[in-house]
């Protein structure tokens, strides 16, 4: 099994400001948990500047929808969650929504690219795509 990756999940977060915060106090860095994602889901640049902003304590039919991949493992400690980010974000939220369509526990990820992922599947959110992998020209 990989090394565990740990953050400091947030209990209903109303932004990402308030989740570097919460983070950030001298109480909440004894409480950071362990997590594995289970899901990525891209949104486009603008609706994830939405969701950072102002949606987590909204419904958000992306989490209504993922709600199988969404537990807390009281026999590991661990938060098994959705990472969401936008399209060319470097930075993501990690989002486990405990039943509910909205962002119930979160933590901030600043850098996506040290979130080990692994082979989890992808969700890309409309209108996003998923990028084009270029065809390999055929062995001659």
């Amino acid at each position: 099994m990989d090394e565990k990756q740990y953050a400091v999940f947030c209990r209903k977060g109303s932004d990402v400001d308030e989740l570097i915060e919460c983070a950030a106090s001298p109480g909440m860095q004894k409480t950071k948990t362990a997590f594995q994602v289970e899901k990525v889901v891209v949104l486009s640049d603008a609706e994830y500047a939405i969701f950072r902003k102002e949606g987590f304590m909204q419904d958000q039919v992306f989490l209504f929808e993922n709600g199988d991949h969404m537990w807390f493992d009281p026999s590991e400690s661990c938060w098994h969650c959705l990472l969401i980010k936008g399209e060319h974000s470097r930075e993501g939220i990690l989002v486990e929504a405990e039943g509910y369509s909205y962002a119930r526990y979160a933590a901030h990820v600043p850098d996506c690219s040290l979130v080990r992922v692994g082979a989890v599947p992808v969700q890309f959110e409309y209108p996003v795509k998923p990028p084009h992998k270029k065809k390999e020209a055929p062995e001659r």
